[in-house]
């Protein structure tokens, strides 16, 4: 009953989204220059080859009309000019795929509107991985899972949360709380099976350093193959 329910919220749920989300398509030239919100996301799952870089412009805020972006104005990703491509679920967007091995560093982001101003932000794509992982934990107590990366900043957080497991549960760890993520004793004590697999994924928010008055954000989300403990009474 309880997946059925957590089923119907989640489609729900989906749907509202899509709801509030344009998908419809505009051209730049159209509309006011300090009206166009940018949108940048990153996003790399482990054993992937590829990192993906999708970018989207949209009128008056993040629901707003997508923009295919008029000459002279236009995307560069580290110096190269993105097309334009769009489907019908997501409207207009500019994509680059990267091999994730020269990928980690900094990258640069350049958006030229029509009046030719030119809007430069960064980010640095850093490693994620956990670290020290215990084999064997036992269901009574808790356990830390170690994690190595850059610095976590205000907005940036890591989602560690169970698969395949008879009593599933989701936590968040916040910059706040260290490098050690803590999976509490009442968590384990639910649990009917003797393994544990979890599921790590990292976000991150990287304010503009550059954009127009609608404002705008940088994404980052790194997950990791699933690990496997064991568990013991």
């Amino acid at each position: 009953m309880f997946k059925s329910n957590l089923l119907i919220v989640l489609i729900v749920s989906v749907f509202v989204f899509a709801a509030c989300t344009s998908n419809e398509i505009g051209e730049s030239k159209d509309v006011a220059q300090d009206k166009i919100y940018q949108r940048y996301s990153i996003s790399y799952t482990e054993g992937n080859t590829n990192a993906e870089i999708f970018c989207q412009f949209r009128f008056a805020g993040v629901n707003g009309t997508t923009l295919v972006l008029n000459s002279p104005s236009q995307l560069q990703f580290d110096g190269e000019k993105l097309p334009v491509d769009s489907s019908s679920g997501s409207g207009a967007y500019y994509k680059t795929d990267k091999p994730v091995t020269n990928f980690y560093g900094k990258h640069t982001l350049i958006f030229t509107n029509t009046d030719a101003k030119k809007l430069e932000n960064s980010f640095s794509f850093d490693n994620f991985k956990l670290v020290n992982l215990p084999a064997t934990v036992s269901k009574q107590q808790s356990f830390n899972l170690n994690f190595e990366t850059a610095a976590l900043q205000a907005d940036d957080y890591i989602e560690v949360g169970t698969n395949n497991t008879d009593s599933s549960f989701s936590i968040s760890h916040t910059a706040q709380q260290g490098t050690a993520i803590v999976i509490p004793a009442e968590e384990l004590k639910r649990q009917k099976g003797n393994e544990l697999t979890l599921e790590a994924t990292l976000y991150r928010k990287v304010p503009l350093q550059q954009s127009t008055g609608e404002g705008g954000e940088i994404e980052i989300r790194y997950s990791l193959k699933p690990v496997k403990i064991k568990l013991t009474n």
